[in-house]
């Protein structure tokens, strides 16, 4: 599976994104989907084990094999389907709620409340809706909160050291954020009007006026910087901010 947040691959056991710790809201629920279905192939191997011991007492061993290889089939094959079952059923209940969920998605977008928007989006497993028009500003969106973060803990002297690597990872990550919210079109040209339909549209060149703000004013970046962007490698628009923050 993806990470909703960078788009790298995630394992259902993983309860963060490798890549950037984003949380994986699916891994709670496969874990317990997992461990209910787990559950269902003990059960089933007591089952066998007191038809064993039955047959065993009339001397049947070919029955008994045959037993076996029936249970242990059924057993792992409730084990395989487990998160296909969970998963089905949580997108059923994402469906026929989400008339109600696009009213208050949208009133945070127009409220611009990005934060509120993503925590509901995430919160309510959005992402599961087949007839979803908000992945790519929940992707914007995203980038734009972790930007947020970001800045934060820079401009913290009591929760933020400038060490030069600790400055260098922190600008790269500021980077990703900025090449998300500036190449999204790109990005995703092959099904864009899925992922970012026109009506939605307003709402990513509101958080791109947002960004280029905030990069202006705490990188140092000019509006013909921020233009530049999608051209620019990651590694040297880190660069960039690193020299603007310094500076």
């Amino acid at each position: 599976m993806q990470c909703p947040n960078c788009g790298g691959h995630m394992g259902l056991e993983d309860a963060y994104c490798p890549y950037c710790g984003t949380r994986n809201s699916m891994a709670a629920q496969h874990q317990s989907d997992m461990a209910h279905y787990r559950d269902e192939y003990e059960r089933t191997q007591e089952q066998v084990l007191r038809n064993t011991s039955f047959v065993q007492r009339h001397g049947s061993w070919l029955v008994i094999l045959v037993i076996l290889l029936v249970a242990l089939m059924v057993g792992f094959g409730l084990l395989a389907n487990a998160w296909d079952i969970g998963y089905s059923i949580r997108e059923k209940n994402v469906e026929s709620g989400m008339q109600a969920d696009r009213l208050v998605l949208e009133s945070y977008l127009e409220q611009g409340d990005y934060g509120k928007f993503l925590g509901y989006y995430e919160a309510n497993d959005i992402n599961l809706s087949r007839d979803n028009p908000y992945q790519g500003v929940r992707m914007a969106a995203g980038a734009y909160v972790n930007l947020l973060q970001d800045v934060a803990s820079l401009n913290d002297p009591n929760g933020y050291s400038f060490k030069p690597d600790r400055i260098s990872d922190t600008c790269y990550y500021l980077a990703e954020d900025l090449n998300k919210i500036y190449t999204l079109e790109e990005e995703h040209s092959g099904y864009l009007d899925e992922y970012l339909p026109d009506s939605m549209r307003g709402y990513l060149e509101d958080i791109r006026d947002r960004t280029s703000a905030i990069a202006i004013t705490y990188f140092g970046l000019t509006k013909d910087d921020i233009e530049t962007i999608p051209s620019l490698s990651k590694r040297k628009l880190a660069q960039m901010i690193e020299e603007g923050i310094k500076s």
